[in-house]
């Protein structure tokens, strides 16, 4: 692929290619248009030098200048039309095509990937494109076309006084270039800071009800000053780069008469320029330069948009986890086995896991228990492969879940997370997420889910919007809708990862409840700090520092005293749980 950005953005804008060119076509034609009107008043003016004006000919002149004015109108507007179509359906195609391949990777991409380096590429990157393909291309055409057939007219006219011409051309476009050289350093610079403050805006923004508790404001949260100084000083640094080369070819280009004008009268008073020819070169001088003003702005837009072109190749150019081609039945019963599994984070002297040998029955309930960061999270989401981990293995009824096609991987499996994402949209759709289950489908796992009653009460029942500008929902709320979900979707394994801790005690009864119905014949992990929630589980699993250091059944843990026995006395004990054991 050609490394230059307007290649590159062709390559993006394959399909929209026939409105580009002809758009670029028109601009080109109104540019040539616009010395119609200096035509017309040099035509005018030698009617008067001759003596020998005529009303109707200067009425000629005149409809000519009224009717290519008019038809420059029209192809402006047209040529305005065709680009900014292409240019929008360009950042459509963009962004579906972005999206599409942020879907295919696994959770440690976005781990890698700040939400705000990836909203800079999603949004302001892809914005780029708009003004690029919408405008500069536009001015690209009218720069280079115009001014090109124009002197080569003036070239056969008068050699010497075209030559001249170029003179301002050359100090108001050739110094101000060497002085934007550091620019586009500036402009990849300027996209990290970007990013870097939707990220602290973002983080600022979601901690607010933090940040209004201690009384802090937007200058003592320290991350979000940070970004923002850092950002407003890169601005002024590229404002400072780009003022001083833009007025000086303002002023050079808009003052080149005082070439002309000197070196014209020189020339006629030698007799080498006649006083028509004069005439047209002072008047051609006032409109020949106008369409180089914008070859600056053109070359810092282009400059950007190779900043903002780099974020979006980065994530198109990604490879994505390869899927496997087996599929297995989504009616079955399996069982999960870990096979000498060991996975480390990205540094690969942090391991998160080591040397994990376990073997999960069909149908049973797994409890995967220890400290923060003892692995527990860590081992049941690289059943999903939100990870790939390239020691040991994991095999889903006797297949690795490399080999399983990702459809198939996905339809096996059901996350019920501790943090519950909702959409801003109805409850009807956050149940069916995607899916396309019938009412009585999503009602019913809803009654299962312990959750109707409370839909019914809400005024527009299913069909009542949440977020921020619907209704709130509880932290008990937002997990029995999650289990609704995996109730829905009926996939043979289950994942669960703490879903009580926000619930109060009504709810952590109702959310029991639920499970009961979910976990049903399903080959279940589940994660608890809740110790009391998972006494009943076929088989315990106790995590610490990425390993395995104990595993078997509630009261077989008890009476060794072991680990668990340590970890149950310390939670009976802060709890005040009265249970008999």
């Amino acid at each position: 692929m050609n490394k230059h950005p307007v290649f590159r953005i062709l390559v993006i804008a394959k399909d929209q290619h026939n409105k580009i060119i002809i758009g670029m076509i028109l601009a080109a034609i109104c540019s040539i248009l616009s010395f119609i009107p200096y035509l017309v008043i040099y035509k005018i003016i030698l009617e008067l030098f001759g003596g020998r004006v005529e009303l109707s000919t200067v009425l000629n002149w005149a409809l000519v200048g009224i009717g290519s004015a008019i038809l420059k109108a029209i192809l402006t507007s047209l040529a305005g039309i065709l680009s900014h179509t292409a240019a929008y359906n360009t950042m459509h195609k963009a962004r579906v095509k972005v999206l599409e391949k942020l879907s295919t990777f696994h959770l440690g991409f976005f781990e890698t990937h700040t939400p705000g380096k990836l909203k800079s590429a999603l949004f302001d990157d892809i914005g780029k494109l708009e003004d690029f393909i919408a405008h500069n291309l536009l001015e690209l055409a009218q720069a280079v076309t115009a001014p090109l057939v124009l002197f080569i007219v003036l070239l056969f006219i008068q050699p010497i006084m075209a030559i001249c011409m170029l003179i301002p051309l050359a100090l108001g476009i050739g110094i101000p270039m060497r002085m934007i050289s550091s620019y586009p350093e500036l402009t990849e610079e300027f996209a990290r800071k970007s990013a870097a403050l939707n990220g602290a805006a973002n983080e600022f923004v979601g901690r607010m009800p933090v940040i209004k508790m201690f009384s802090l404001t937007a200058d003592k949260f320290t991350g979000y000053k940070n970004a923002l100084t850092a950002y407003m000083d890169c601005m002024v640094k590229m404002c400072e780069i780009a003022n001083k080369p833009l007025a000086i070819t303002i002023v050079v280009l808009d003052s080149a008469i005082l070439f002309t004008l000197p070196i014209g009268g020189f020339l006629y008073l030698h007799g080498s320029l006649v006083i028509g020819t004069y005439l047209l070169f002072i008047l051609l001088t006032m409109c020949f330069y106008s369409s180089f003003l914008n070859v600056i702005n053109i070359l810092m837009g282009h400059m950007e948009l190779e900043s903002g072109l780099k974020s979006i190749e980065e994530i198109l150019n990604t490879v994505p986890e390869k899927s496997g081609s087996k599929t297995l039945p989504k009616d079955g019963q399996y069982g999960i086995r870990f096979k000498d599994l060991s996975f480390s984070y990205g540094d690969e002297k942090t391991t998160a896991l080591s040397h994990i040998t376990l073997n999960l029955q069909p149908g049973t309930l797994t409890a995967f228990v220890g400290s923060s960061g003892a692995g527990k999270s860590t081992a049941a989401q690289l059943i999903g492969r939100y990870w790939t981990a390239k020691n040991g293995a994991i095999e889903i009824g006797g297949v690795s879940i490399n080999d399983l096609a990702t459809e198939s991987l996905m339809d096996l499996t059901a996350f019920v997370f501790q943090d519950v994402f909702l959409l801003k949209d109805t409850i009807f759709e956050n149940i069916c997420m995607g899916s396309i289950a019938s009412e009585r489908d999503v009602i019913a796992a809803a009654e299962a889910a312990q959750i109707h009653d409370f839909i019914c009460s809400l005024p527009q029942g299913y069909h009542t919007t949440i977020g921020d500008l619907g209704v709130k929902l509880s932290g008990g709320e937002k997990q029995r809708i999650s289990i609704a979900r995996a109730i829905l979707k009926d996939a043979p394994i289950v994942i669960f990862d703490e879903a009580t801790s926000y619930a109060d005690i009504e709810n952590e009864h109702k959310i029991q409840l639920a499970l009961e119905r979910l976990l049903k014949g399903k080959t279940t992990i589940m994660i608890a700090h809740r110790l009391h929630t998972i006494r009943n589980a076929d088989n315990i699993v106790v995590f610490d520092a990425g390993q395995i250091a104990e595993q078997g059944t509630h009261e077989d843990l008890l009476r060794r005293n072991s680990m668990y026995k340590k970890m149950w006395d310390t939670y009976s004990g802060s709890n005040s749980v009265k249970e008999a054991v």
